[in-house]
C-alpha cells in the first residue's frame, strides 16, 4: 500500500576495456521510451485496484474502496490451458467483512498466499489495531483456500506490516515498527521465524517512506516505491550479493506526474512490469489506483547502462582483486583465501605453455584442466622469491549476469630475473553470492606470437 492520511499501505554485447559497461545496445543510441497499458480487472468506478500478481493459473489483487477502506484480496482462476478463459473476479473465499484483507502474494508454485490483515490471531476476536503478516494454503478442493494463519511473532510488530513477498526462503516487507530508518521502512527476514531486519540506504531513506518491495524473476533487481523525491515513485536497485546499488528512478511514463506509483511485481517469465498507479484514468474516480504494465526489458533499457553499474563496477573490482592476490613478498605465497572466495564451488582451471618454467605459478603444461583446489595449494605455498603480477589491459564481453574478462598479465619477478607475459580468459557468473569465476584459461610463451609486456599496472 501507499501511504494516506489514514494509513500506509505497500507495495550488442559490445567489447569495452577497463571499467567500460557492456549493455544490450550501445550508449550513444538513444534508449526508446516505455509504454504502459491499463489491465482491467472489472473493478467499478469508486474501487481502486492495487498489487496485481498472476502465477500460472491463478491471478490475485487487492481492491479497496477510497482510503484502503473495506479491502479485499480478489482471484481469478484460469480454465484449460494456458490460453483458456478466465474465471469472473471475486473475492479470496476466506474473506469476512469485519476484517481488512491486502497485499497478498502467491508462491510461484501457487499453493501459498501470505497477506496482510487486521483479523485477529484468534478467530471470532475483534478487529486487531495494526496490519499483521498472514498467510493460507491451497487446500485439496478445487479452487479452496485454508483458513488464515498468523505468520511467526518474530516477524510481526505493533504497527502496520506491509506488502510482504518471499524470495529464496526470504521474506520481504514493509513496516512502520519502532526504531527504523525511517517512517515507513523496508525489511528482510532470512527466515520465515524472524528477525527482520531493515535494509541499507540507498533502498531505505533516512527518516522516509519505502514499501512494497519486490526482486526481478532472476534476483537481480529490487524494486519498490519510495516518497524520497516528494511522492510515491517507483525504484530500482541493482542486487549484488548482500549489498545494493544506487536507487534509480524509473522513467516515465512508469511514474507519473500527477500520480502515485505503488505496488511492483515482475511476472516470473520476466516480460511484464506490473505496477498500481492513481493517475488520470477515466474508468476511475479521482485519486483512485489502476492497473498498468510495462514491459520490464524496456524499463531496463531506458535506464541504459546505470541498470547494471553497479554490478559492473562489482565485476571489476572482483577481477582487480583476483591478479592483484597473485603478488608476495619473499617468503610468503599467494593471497588465495582472496581467490577461493571469487571462484564458484565448480571453478576449473586450463592451461596452454609453450615450455615448462620453474615458477611457482605455472601449474600446467599445454591443454590440460585442473581444478582450482590444486592451483590455491600450490600459489599459496611459501616461495622464498618475490612475485609481482601486473594486469596490463583488459577487455569485457557481458551479456546480463554472464561476463567473459580477458586479460593480458605480466609476471615480474625478482629484479634482474626476466619477466613473462601471458593472456588470460576468464568466465565470470552473476549469482546470489556476487560474481563468482566458472574458468580460467591462461595461455603462455606461444611461439610466433610475442605478447606487449609494457605498461602499467591496471588499479
Amino acid at each position: 500500500m501507499r501511504p494516506t492520511a489514514t494509513r500506509h499501505h505497500r507495495h550488442s554485447s559490445r567489447l569495452l576495456a577497463g571499467a567500460l559497461l557492456c549493455v544490450a545496445a550501445a550508449a550513444s543510441v538513444h534508449a526508446a521510451t516505455p509504454t504502459i497499458e491499463r489491465v482491467p480487472l472489472d473493478e467499478p468506478a469508486d474501487q481502486q485496484t492495487y498489487n496485481f500478481q498472476e502465477q500460472g493459473d491463478w491471478r490475485l489483487w487487492a481492491r479497496s474502496a477510497a482510503g484502503f477502506k473495506d479491502s479485499r484480496i480478489w482471484l481469478q482462476q484460469r480454465s484449460g490451458s494456458s490460453q483458456g478463459t478466465w474465471s469472473a473476479p471475486r473475492p479470496a473465499p476466506f474473506s469476512d467483512p469485519r476484517y481488512r484483507d491486502s497485499d497478498p502474494f502467491l508462491t510461484a508454485d501457487g499453493k501459498r498466499l501470505i497477506f496482510i490483515s487486521d483479523r485477529p490471531a484468534e478467530p471470532g476476536a475483534p478487529a486487531a489495531g495494526q496490519l499483521d503478516l498472514f498467510e493460507s494454503h491451497r487446500s485439496t478442493d478445487a479452487g479452496g483456500w485454508s483458513a488464515p494463519q498468523r505468520l511467526a511473532e518474530g516477524l510481526q510488530s505493533p504497527a502496520y506490516e506491509l506488502g510482504p513477498e518471499l524470495h529464496g526462503g526470504q521474506l520481504w516487507f514493509g513496516s512502520q515498527r519502532p526504531g527504523g530508518p525511517g517512517k515507513l521502512s523496508i525489511y528482510r527476514a532470512a527466515g520465515e521465524a524472524g528477525p527482520a531486519e531493515a535494509l541499507p540506504a540507498p533502498v531505505n531513506a533516512p527518516g522516509g517512506n519505502d514499501s512494497d518491495p519486490t526482486l526481478s524473476p532472476d534476483g537481480r533487481y529490487l524494486l519498490w516505491w519510495s516518497g524520497r523525491s516528494g511522492r510515491g515513485d517507483l525504484y530500482l536497485a541493482e542486487r549484488v550479493g548482500a549489498g545494493f546499488g544506487p536507487a534509480l528512478r524509473l522513467p516515465a511514463p512508469i511514474n507519473s506526474d500527477e500520480g502515485f506509483e505503488f505496488t511492483p511485481w515482475i511476472s516470473a517469465d520476466g516480460a511484464w512490469l506490473y505496477f498500481a498507479s492513481t493517475r488520470a484514468d477515466s474508468g476511475a474516480s479521482a485519486g483512485l489506483s489502476r492497473i498498468y504494465r510495462s514491459a520490464w526489458p524496456a524499463v531496463l533499457q531506458a535506464l541504459g547502462p546505470a541498470a547494471q553499474a553497479h554490478s559492473q563496477a562489482e565485476l571489476d573490482a572482483a577481477v582487480s582483486r583476483f591478479w592483484r592476490a597473485f603478488s608476495h613478498p619473499p617468503g610468503r605465497g599467494a593471497d588465495v583465501a582472496t581467490m577461493a572466495a571469487l571462484l564458484h564451488p565448480q571453478a576449473r582451471l586450463w592451461g596452454s605453455i609453450a615450455q615448462q618454467r620453474e615458477r611457482q605459478l605455472v601449474l600446467t603444461s599445454a591443454q590440460q584442466q585442473h581444478s582450482f583446489a590444486a592451483a590455491l595449494e600450490r600459489w599459496g605455498q611459501p616461495s622464498p622469491r618475490r612475485v609481482q603480477e601486473c594486469e596490463l589491459a583488459r577487455e569485457q564481453r557481458r551479456y546480463g549476469a554472464l561476463a567473459w574478462v580477458y586479460s593480458r598479465v605480466r609476471t615480474d619477478g625478482e629484479p634482474g630475473e626476466p619477466s613473462y607475459t601471458g593472456v588470460n580468459s576468464m568466465q565470470w557468473q552473476l549469482g546470489p553470492q556476487g560474481w563468482q569465476l566458472l574458468s580460467l584459461h591462461f595461455a603462455l610463451d606461444l611461439p610466433g606470437e610475442p605478447l606487449a609486456a609494457e605498461g602499467s599496472c591496471l588499479p
